[in-house]
Parts: structure tokens; sequence; C-alpha cells
């Protein structure tokens, strides 16, 4: 039998597959609530924010922890124990009473969740075969995907019916269902850990994660990473805007794109499961990002909203595969300090996020919105093509 279709570990990939959909309904339940809370609190909109921004920086920062200890005590274990502490945030969210209470509760399961993704995707290429692994990762992506529309929409739900403490109690109760199905399992997911030699010493891991920076195997596609994070995420972050200020869109239509980006993930999810190891072939980075910029091209070109919404799907589906192409790539290119390299390629997907939000505001200060969709369609399929080429030489 196939080793990917074992009753076995299918059961545990499903569960992992749960555990990544909780952690981004986590990421986005809180988005819709802004306005509500900062009444309810008697606080300014600043303020409130911390509660994403401290989840957020939380989440990239505690990837220099995870990466380490993932090297060192078994990954599936590790990722058991973070969906735990994540009910336990989330019920603290449940109950808190002021403004601080919720925002320490947002810190703590933002630590906690940062811990189930990479972890969860270290401990998938120790157990799925490389000709298997990104089609298996396609799916577990759909959790992702699916998780993010999930909290978006719960958090919009509960706060429309004046019950937003009900978003996080759903949220714990979900992590806690799967943290006790992961326990259960968890004697299954053996032999997933690092085994890089002379590196047990924290100081060490952290030197390996440095060189990682900079040696000739992984340097190419950490910096990838970034750019593709700094594009991608700097167009996303303005389309409802620019939807809103060019086709006279409410804001909550303008925000559909945002949805039917997601469904190009899923769409992929599909289209991997399909194709399987033939996913690998170098070609189909480049085709993925050139999807992206032909997105962008539209979002420019367009006469009517509708075709950006066309053209969200389209780039939904390309981001999806390149980045995947990407994450298979480093789990490859450092198949003894998996976590390491993991959760460094996620800490520069952060600061990449952040760089590309920041300088796309910046041009949308300077009336320059268009440049953001302009940049995105010139240079991604540059970033596609030095993908390919990193796949090629793998």
């Amino acid at each position: 039998m196939n080793p990917a279709q074992t009753p076995e570990l299918r059961q545990l990939l499903t569960l992992l597959t749960l555990a990544a959909f909780a952690s981004s309904a986590s990421f986005r339940v809180c988005d819709p609530m802004l306005p509500v809370l900062a009444g309810l609190f008697d606080a300014p909109a600043g303020r409130v924010a911390r509660i994403i921004t401290g989840f957020t920086i939380a989440y990239g920062a505690m990837q220099l922890i995870y990466g380490p200890l993932g090297e060192r005590f078994d990954r599936f274990r590790i990722v058991t124990l973070a969906t735990a502490l994540c009910a336990v945030g989330s019920l603290g969210a449940t109950l808190a009473t002021r403004l601080d209470v919720l925002t320490l509760c947002r810190i703590l399961t933002g630590v906690a969740a940062a811990g189930i993704i990479p972890m969860s995707i270290a401990a998938i290429a120790d157990m799925v075969p490389a000709e298997q692994r990104q089609a298996v990762l396609a799916r577990f992506f759909s959790g992702q995907i699916i998780g993010m529309i999930f909290g978006q929409v719960l958090g919009g739900l509960c706060v429309d019916f004046g019950l937003w403490r009900v978003a996080f109690a759903t949220l714990t109760g979900l992590y806690l269902v799967i943290a006790f199905a992961l326990w259960k399992k968890a004697h299954l997911g053996h032999q997933t850990r690092g085994t890089q030699p002379g590196t047990t010493r924290i100081a060490g891991l952290y030197l390996a994660a440095l060189k990682m920076l900079y040696a000739r195997e992984t340097r190419g596609v950490q910096a990838c990473f970034f750019i593709e994070a700094a594009l991608v995420f700097g167009m996303l972050a303005f389309t409802p805007l620019y939807l809103h200020e060019r086709f006279g869109l409410t804001l909550s239509t303008a925000s559909l794109p945002l949805l039917l980006y997601g469904a190009g993930g899923l769409l992929f999810s599909v289209f991997a499961a399909r194709l399987g190891a033939r996913l690998n072939h170098w070609r189909y980075p480049f085709v993925a990002a050139c999807l992206v910029a032909t997105a962008s091209g539209i979002a420019l070109l367009a006469d009517h909203p509708a075709w950006l919404f066309g053209g969200a799907l389209i780039s939904g589906f390309g981001y999806y595969l390149l980045h995947n192409t990407l994450l298979f790539q480093i789990t490859q290119r450092a198949p003894q300090a998996r976590s390491l390299a993991l959760a460094l390629s996620i800490s520069l997907f952060f600061l990449g996020q952040s760089v590309g939000v920041t300088s796309a505001g910046w041009l949308v200060d300077q009336g320059r919105l268009a440049w953001v969709f302009a940049l995105a369609a010139l240079l991604m399929p540059l970033l596609g093509a030095v993908t390919a080429r990193q796949v090629r030489a793998s």
C-alpha cells in the first residue's frame, strides 16, 4: 500500500489540517470586530487593533523559538501542545472583561498558534515521501484557507448578533477537540524531529539558522519567500481600497475579492491532488507567478469591477501554486533541519508582508495606488522565473 494512503497516516494528516484550520481561523476572527469592540470597551480603534497586531507580532516572533524546539523535540507533540495552549488563550478571550486582558489573551493565542502550521509542515515533510508531498501540502493548505474564511465569517456573524464572545468560545471548543484528538494519536507521529548532528545545543541551532540565510542550497528560496510576500500582500491589502476609489463600491463589497482569492487557493488544492508528483515540474512556478501578474494587469486595465473579481480567483490559484512550490523546496533543501528552515522562511515571509504593505501604503499616501498593482504585474514574472530556476537546480 502507498505509505501516504495508510489509515494511520491519513488520520495524522487530517488532524494536522484541522489544527491549521483552527489556527488560521484565530488569525482572522478579530478583523470584523474592531468597530464594535472599540464601542464596548470605550477605547480608540488604534488601541483595540492591538488584539490583531499583538497576535501577529507574537506569531512572527515565536518562529525563532519554535524552529529550534522542532529540532530537539517531536514536532507532532509540539503541535498538540500548541493547540491545547490556543484553547487556553481563546478561553481567556471569551471571559475577558477588560481590553488589556483580551489583548494579552490574544497574544498568548498568537504565541501558541505560531507553532501549529510550521511544525505541521515539517512533520508532513518527515512522514510523506517527496513525490507525494506537494499534493499533501496542497490539501493541508486547503484547511488553512477554509480556516481564514471561517474565521472572518464567524467573527462577522457573532458581532452582527452582539455575541462577540461566542466567536472565541467556538474557537475554544474547536481547539480542545482537536488537541484531544492529536493527543490520542501522538504515538503515531513518530520520527518527526530533526536529526542534524552537532546542533543539540540552542546556540548551535541558531547558528545553523543563520547559515541558511547565505547557504547556496537555501538562500535563493528564502529570498523568494520574502519577495513573494512583499509583492502579493502589498497588493492584497489595498485591493478593497482600489475598488472603492475606482468603481465606488462599498468597502464591504470591495472586500469580496479576498474571499475569491481564498476560493482560488481551494481550486489549486483540487488541481494539486490530481497532478500529484507532476506538480514538481519547474514550469509551474513560472506559470503561477504569471497568473498573479495577469490578475494585477486586469486590475489596472479593467473597466468593470467584475473583471477584478475574476482576477482575484486567478491570483489566488497562482499564489498558492507558487507558495506551495517554495515550501516544498525548503523542505527538500534542509532535510536535517526542516523546523529551522521553515521557521526562518516564515519569519522572512512575515517580514516581507510588513515591507510590502508598508511600501504599498507609502505609494497610496503619494496618490499612486495604481503603482502597487503595476509593480506586481511587472515583477511577479521575474520572481516566477527565479523560482523556476531554483526548482530546476534542485
